[in-house]
């Protein structure tokens, strides 16, 4: 087992990774009283095209079964895990991204309990052609219910128009259609190449004392077999042409307006480049539309947002792309204003060492409040982890960062990217008298 400590946050960190090859990490905190656990398979919904376990071609699944295959894993022959985690004292969840599903525990009595009943719940799958066709209409359920989430429709309308013909295009949940094809065997198929210790991580931080918890989970781990597991092969994300613009009708109050920038520059493979480039374009955003620029004043006072205007930057190996959101009544207006402020930043007033060095100031400030969350950094470090960099070395990349790098990355990005627009409208609705 390695460890690993960080001055800027005081924490150490622990790795330990098994014969099986699930890697762990551990950060052990004295002064809390509860646990929380987090155990991440890199699989998620952009996964539906791969190469099954003892087979040589490609199969393509239905969209949505990542999430499906979530969903089951709660269900054992002997009833709802959930219920086991209540007589404990513990709370779970989980919870399905593009690319990763992660299961969670929290708990401030029976921690080692908890921890085990997380690794032997996910690890011992149980699909039937019964629970599945009951799991269906369950689903069915969840994914109606989004239908009437205009943010969601909004968000899922732009990346459908950014990322046409692809696995990015499809809700995380998947479609009626695709749901009712899933099949117990199928979930079996994608759970033996993706559930593998391999393909895994587990975090864990509380106050627990390492060197037990580390043997406790060696110990549990060294009770199962697994299968031997070739590197995975998955099916290369390729996406049509951007759809350049698009509407839809809801019953919503006001416009509700997106801008997409699909990145199509080629992303550097080493970890410490990947987290810089991602940080950087964070803070070219925030530079020049986050709430301490002079441009969010100006469209503010100017009607063209309001406290529902936000973006972000999302980038993984596969994808990277920014969204920029609002509540508008002049979609096209606002729509040209921030498509002109990303092209002339260079001369832009709000970009300036003045504002980064603010920028950084507060983003220090909430990372360091974030680090009393047991929840936020077991969430942020499984999301973050880029090899040999992730959460906790953010204090020191962000400290290198200069605003000339933060230029170079920016060009990079903004010089090969593809733009979209998509917008709700109101329903016109006629009144005859």
């Amino acid at each position: 087992m390695k460890s690993k400590f960080y001055e800027k946050t005081g924490e150490r960190l622990y790795i330990d990774t098994l014969p099986n090859g699930l890697t762990i990490y551990y950060l052990p905190k004295a002064d809390y009283n509860r646990t929380y656990g987090l155990f991440t398979t890199s699989f998620g919904s952009l996964d539906t095209s791969f190469v099954p376990l003892g087979e040589q071609d490609f199969q393509t699944f239905p969209e949505g079964i990542a999430h499906f295959l979530e969903h089951k894993l709660f269900e054992k022959e002997e009833g709802d895990v959930m219920y086991k985690f209540g007589a404990l004292g513990a709370q779970t969840n989980a919870f399905t991204s593009f690319s990763r599903t992660s299961y969670l525990f929290s708990t401030r009595e029976n921690s080692y309990e908890s921890t085990e009943l997380l690794l032997d719940f996910v690890q011992k799958p149980y699909f039937t052609k019964e629970n599945v066709e009951k799991e269906q209409g369950i689903i069915q359920q969840e994914i109606q219910m989004y239908q009437d989430d205009s943010d969601w429709r909004l968000f899922a309308g732009l990346l459908g128009k950014m990322y046409p013909d692809s696995p990015l295009a499809a809700d995380i949940a998947g479609t009626p259609a695709t749901i009712n094809a899933i099949t117990a065997d199928d979930l079996y198929k994608n759970y033996e190449v993706f559930y593998h210790p391999k393909n895994m991580n587990l975090f864990l931080t509380g106050p627990f004392d390492i060197e037990m918890m580390a043997d406790f989970v060696r110990n549990n781990q060294a009770k199962k077999d697994f299968a031997d597991l070739r590197e995975i092969k998955r099916k290369e994300i390729i996406a049509s042409e951007p759809i350049t613009g698009g509407t839809l009708e809801l019953e919503v109050a006001m416009p509700k307006f997106s801008l997409g920038l699909r990145g199509e520059d080629a992303l550097a493979q080493d970890s410490k480049t990947l987290f810089k480039y991602k940080l950087a374009n964070q803070l070219f955003l925030d530079l020049l539309f986050g709430r301490t620029s002079q441009r969010y004043e100006e469209l503010y006072n100017a009607g063209l947002i309001d406290d529902s205007f936000g973006f972000s930057f999302d980038l993984d190996k596969r994808f990277h792309f920014a969204v920029l959101t609002a509540d508008t009544e002049n979609p096209k207006k606002l729509g040209q204003t921030l498509q002109e402020a990303i092209k002339s930043y260079k001369i832009d007033r709000d970009f300036s060492e003045e504002h980064l060095d603010l920028l950084k100031r507060e983003m220090l400030g909430d990372y360091f409040s974030s680090l009393n969350s047991l929840e936020y950094i077991a969430n942020q470090f499984s999301s973050e982890i880029y090899d040999d960099i992730n959460f906790f070395d953010f204090p020191e990349i962000l400290k290198e960062l200069s605003l000339s790098e933060i230029e170079k990355f920016a060009d990079q990005f903004i010089s090969e990217m593809k733009k979209v627009e998509f917008t709700i409208l109101p329903i016109i609705k006629l009144f005859c008298q």
